[in-house]
């Protein structure tokens, strides 16, 4: 079986739709090797993207990777807006 051709992921899409379904795994994208797949899941995860403006806000997504027949996916899901509560 011959690799499909890679689209660049879109982020800013991904975390729309992570958005609109809190809680719920969804695949982010694909990626060549897991070293640039953990570099994805990281920002994810910190909200740091390197070199442009992150579409993910730190610590409101958990994510994991999966090898695939073709290289690394990206799950994420977002956890939604977290409250501290104090306790008396």
């Amino acid at each position: 079986m011959t690799r499909p051709g890679r689209r660049q992921v879109n982020h800013s899409e991904a975390a729309h739709r992570l958005r609109a379904q809190p809680g719920v795994w969804l695949p982010v994208g694909e990626y060549r090797t897991k070293d640039s797949a953990d570099v994805a899941a990281r920002a994810i995860r910190t909200g740091r993207w390197p070199n442009w403006p992150s579409p993910y806000t730190a610590g409101q997504y958990e994510t994991r990777t999966e090898l695939t027949e073709f290289g690394v996916r990206v799950d994420a899901r977002y956890l939604g807006h977290h409250t501290t509560q104090e306790t008396p």
